[in-house]
């Protein structure tokens, strides 16, 4: 099994949480670049890396949130964080 995550410091834009990696949201070949989707785990947004920006990441466009909402694999991934967040001691 490969490692597809890269060692980079972001920031959420939309909880403000610190990660010190990022993986492809979905792709299962490439490392993520710029313009590509990562999910937060702390807050399950999905944010897009922007490594112009200080943080990383940046808020998705209208048009890109469109395009994730659509996304099958998106939706499939956002529905398992929302289930292991379910299932954590609060």
């Amino acid at each position: 099994m490969t490692d597809l995550s890269i060692h980079l410091r972001t920031t959420c834009p939309f909880c403000g949480e610190h990660h010190d990696r990022i993986t492809h949201a979905t792709k299962d070949d490439a490392a993520p670049k710029n313009g590509d989707a990562s999910m937060c785990f702390a807050c399950g947004a999905f944010n897009i890396v922007d490594s112009t920006t200080d943080e990383g990441m940046r808020k998705p466009t209208r048009r890109e949130q469109r395009e994730l909402d659509a996304d099958r694999r998106i939706r499939d991934v956002r529905r398992a964080w929302q289930q292991v967040k379910a299932k954590q001691p609060h």
